[in-house]
């Protein structure tokens, strides 16, 4: 026999109309200017912070999560089929700066991570 705690709210044989109105919908991975990334493997910051501290440090570490923090989206840009401007099987390329790089427009210090 099924144990049902008392209080425990209980759900219709149907779904709600606003659940069928709304499908849950995963994140599309297109191109943005600035922003939050939208990862295909990962938090893209991590990956730059990772590469910034020669991958000395493990996910978790303090000075590898304060690295992280110190970056921003510049630019995320997907394959695009009909622009004919693919570079792999759903590879997106992520440009990343620090705020301080981008106010004073040093654009050089952006970098590239690729996932796909």
């Amino acid at each position: 026999m099924l144990y049902i705690p008392e209080n425990t709210p209980v759900l219709p044989a149907e779904p709600p109309p606003v659940l069928e109105a709304c499908p849950l919908v995963e994140p599309l991975v297109g191109h943005q200017i600035g922003g939050h990334a939208v990862p295909v493997q990962g938090p893209v910051e991590y990956e730059i912070a990772n590469a910034t501290h020669g991958g000395a440090h493990a996910w978790g570490d303090e000075p590898l999560d304060r690295e992280a923090e110190r970056w921003v989206l510049l630019a995320q840009f997907a394959g695009d089929a009909d622009a004919k401007a693919t570079w792999g099987d759903e590879v997106v390329l992520y440009w990343l700066i620090r705020p301080e790089d981008l106010a004073a427009h040093r654009f050089d210090q952006a970098r590239l991570i690729v996932q796909g």
